[in-house]
């Protein structure tokens, strides 16, 4: 994914054989060179990460059924009863006193933001914090769950226009003489404002008491790109959308992680239009990643389920897996969030389709993905970064080999993977795939090893080109 522009070579005389290599150099490793680095990953050098956020808890306590979680290298369950996980949602009810109008149209902690006190809202969501997070040292998401308005004016559309009705009433009630012109600017002006302050300010209080967690809300970066029944959809995010999304800096610049979501239509199984909607939301949020203040990009984490968005219980297709999960870990993401809600354990029955979904399809899946992602960190990038697709619409993917991996169930609900890669599959990866580096590394590996030896073979100093100074997402040489 390009950055910002490169700068200029000056023009100086060099030798035709420099200059030669100069210019294969600057075209392998350009996209490397212009991008910021990766955040490191939250666990060991997991390069794409398998999370659960769902109550599979409750298929033991009710149904006695336990269905093991250990493909998952981060967990936590939704219900509040739990605390100190390293995947922690807070809805609505459980941060602060988040303003809202409920289903029937009731205010709740004032309904709207500008009518609700930010100071106490803040006073109650630092009890919460340290009581669903109690370890100052949380090194896991933290997930802020707020569906009900969405701070951008325009964008409270259909049932989330209550939010600017009762803006323009709250401003008309204040105010005499004024034109509908003006009632409706100074309402999205104080209704802005206020959601800007109320989800800024959560944020930060969030980073502030625990600074090593990543926080972010869930649903954002949106791409609105959800008109799957268009013809001839390409799942591109409206430019207008993105237009919006580049406004909404100062919450990106404000979160230290985000979390898209990628909950697809059964009526849409296996469809092409499932990929084209994946891969968009997961490149705009990669886009956005890059663009704050920080000196990294900041980490996504897909939020995707077992099932299809209308019918919880009808899991997705092994094609539906790589729409997803899959197109996710090509692209770039940090991992993914596997999210369900009590329906999954509600009947002993339900429970036995989700143990065995796990202990099948849906684990041998994750295995793949993960195993590959960690296979391609250590040939490419020494394990110093992630793998990324060079051409983000290619169909590439991090799959393990059929012909020479196999990967086996256990009794226990983890897997075993045997096999190796052949160097023709190394070469492939090299060709399919680029380094994405971790904080601290620099350099993408120049898989075109003749073009290295050449170099290394010519006499020149490598430390002299500064593109190629921790070569391989190595920074151990001294130069």
């Amino acid at each position: 994914m390009p950055g910002v522009p490169c700068g200029a070579l000056q023009h100086h005389t060099v030798p035709i054989a420099c200059a030669i290599i100069c210019s294969w150099l600057l075209i392998l490793v350009h996209s490397a060179f212009c991008q910021k680095p990766a955040k490191l990953p939250l666990v060991g050098r997991k390069p794409f990460l398998a999370a659960w956020n769902a109550p599979l808890d409750m298929c033991t306590l009710k149904h006695n059924i336990n269905v093991s979680l250990e493909l998952f290298h981060i967990r936590g369950s939704p219900r509040a009863v739990h605390t100190g996980q390293n995947v922690t949602i807070f809805y609505a009810n459980r941060l602060g006193y988040y303003p809202f109008y409920n289903e029937q149209g009731v205010p709740i902690n004032g309904g709207l933001p500008q009518n609700s006190s930010l100071e106490a809202h803040l006073h109650k969501a630092r009890k919460d914090i340290a009581h669903f997070i109690p370890s100052e040292d949380f090194r896991g998401l933290a997930v802020i769950d707020w569906e009900f308005w969405r701070p951008q004016w325009n964008r409270n559309w259909h049932k989330k226009d209550i939010y600017r009705q009762r803006s323009r009433e709250l401003i008309a009630q204040a105010y005499l003489n004024v034109t509908e012109e003006q009632v409706e600017e100074l309402a999205r002006l104080r209704f802005e404002k206020s959601a800007m302050e109320f989800m800024q300010g959560t944020l930060k209080l969030g980073t502030q008491t625990r600074p090593h967690g990543l926080w972010g809300f869930y649903l954002y970066p949106d791409c609105h790109n959800y008109n799957v029944h268009a013809h001839n959809y390409s799942g591109t995010c409206p430019l207008q959308e993105s237009q919006r999304n580049d406004q909404l800096f100062w919450l990106w610049n404000s979160s230290t992680a985000f979390f898209p979501a990628l909950a697809i239509r059964k009526d849409h199984m296996d469809s092409i239009c499932n990929l084209h909607f994946s891969q968009n939301r997961v490149l705009e949020s990669l886009r956005l990643a890059s663009l704050t203040s920080l000196p990294y990009e900041l980490p996504t984490f897909v939020y995707t389920r077992l099932g299809y968005r209308d019918e919880a219980m009808a899991f997705l297709t092994q094609k539906d897996l790589i729409h997803t999960i899959g197109e996710s870990a090509a692209l770039g993401a940090a991992g993914f969030v596997i999210w369900g809600d009590l329906n999954l354990t509600s009947s002993r029955h339900n429970c036995s389709k989700v143990k065995a979904f796990l202990n099948y399809r849906l684990g041998q899946y994750i295995t793949n993905v993960t195993q590959a992602a960690e296979i391609c960190s250590d040939l490419l990038c020494q394990t110093n970064g992630r793998c990324v697709r060079r051409d983000p619409q290619a169909p590439h993917y991090l799959h393990l080999s059929r012909g020479n991996y196999r990967i086996l169930s256990n009794w226990n609900g983890t897997f075993t993977v045997i096999g190796q890669q052949t160097k023709n599959e190394r070469q492939m990866l090299a060709d399919r795939f680029r380094c994405h580096c971790y904080q601290g590394y620099e350099g993408e590996r120049l898989a075109k090893e003749p073009l290295w030896h050449i170099i290394t073979q010519s006499g020149f100093n490598v430390c002299d080109f500064a593109i190629l100074k921790n070569y391989n997402c190595y920074n151990g040489a001294v130069c």
